[in-house]
Formats: C-alpha cells, sequence, structure tokens
C-alpha cells in the first residue's frame, strides 16, 4: 500500500530514527520508521514539529502503523 500527501510533523525523528506524522490537513497519524535512502532520512531529520512535508509512503511491513518515507520534499503553507 502507498499514500502520497502533505503531513505536519507532529514528533521529530529520535534516537531510533522513527518520527511520527499527521497527514495534513486531516488528523490521520503515521509513524515512519524506515527510509527509501539516506537522503530522505536526513531531509526529514532535519524537520521541526509543525513542519509541513509532501512525502509518498509506503507500508513497512503488514500491521501496525509503520511506514517507510520513500520520497520527500518541503511545503510551504501560506499563512
Amino acid at each position: 500500500m502507498e499514500r502520497t500527501g502533505k503531513y505536519t510533523v507532529v514528533e521529530t525523528c529520535n534516537d531510533h530514527g522513527t518520527m511520527t506524522l499527521r497527514e495534513h490537513p486531516r488528523n490521520g497519524t503515521f509513524h515512519v520508521v524506515e527510509y527509501g535512502g539516506p537522503a530522505v532520512q536526513e531531509a526529514l531529520a532535519d524537520l521541526d514539529v509543525g513542519s509541513v512535508v509532501h512525502l509518498t509512503l509506503r507500508r513497512a511491513g503488514r500491521r501496525g502503523n509503520a511506514w517507510c518515507a520513500e520520497a520527500a520534499r518541503s511545503v510551504e503553507i501560506p499563512p
């Protein structure tokens, strides 16, 4: 299963490389536990809480709410 859209950072990358996102502007929560490559992981690690990012997510495994971020780019939301 794959999803593409805008997500808001709820919890930044922790020591285990995981982060929590909320589907923007909805409220679905996603836990990123894998990355499509080092460039994607570095881009997401630099984001602050509240940042909005356009992501392509792929389910990591068969159960639970664990996702792999395949691609990422920052999004500027107008005030």
